[in-house]
């Protein structure tokens, strides 16, 4: 009696096909976050800073506090009242005594707005201000 052994043939697995599917999906779902996600702070109001006589680019580290040429406020994308930003850039500063404050301000804007909003600032203990301008062209 002859005794025949059949050999199962086995799959070799490559340990690289089985996470090459996660990878891809990985990097898809990277690549659409990148595109569908905004690197900007929101913007409240279409602003049109005045033109800076420097060439130094500003940096955008901290708050940013918008003014809009009718005179509206904004911080950080969110509409807020001159009453309340005092309170709230305190609440900020409390917690990071070295935030930097940007005040973007429209440049066919009150004076007398921007100036009133820089005072409550100071007056919250934000001794870092910045204004923030175009790059000349």
């Amino acid at each position: 009696m002859a005794m025949h052994f059949s050999r199962t043939r086995r799959s070799r697995i490559n340990g690289d096909d089985s996470i090459l599917p996660l990878t891809n999906v990985v990097f898809l779902l990277l690549i659409f976050f990148m595109l569908a996600g905004s690197l900007a702070s929101p913007q409240a109001f279409d602003i049109q800073p005045p033109v800076s006589q420097s060439e130094a680019q500003a940096r955008r580290d901290g708050l940013e506090i918008q003014i809009a040429a009718d005179g509206e406020i904004a911080i950080d994308g969110q509409p807020i009242e001159l009453d309340a930003l005092e309170e709230r850039a305190r609440d900020a500063l409390e917690a990071d005594p070295d935030l930097a404050l940007r005040l973007k301000a429209d440049g066919d804007g009150d004076a007398t707005r921007v100036v009133a909003v820089m005072q409550a600032l100071r007056d919250a203990g934000g001794h870092k201000l910045r204004l923030i301008t175009l790059a000349p062209e």
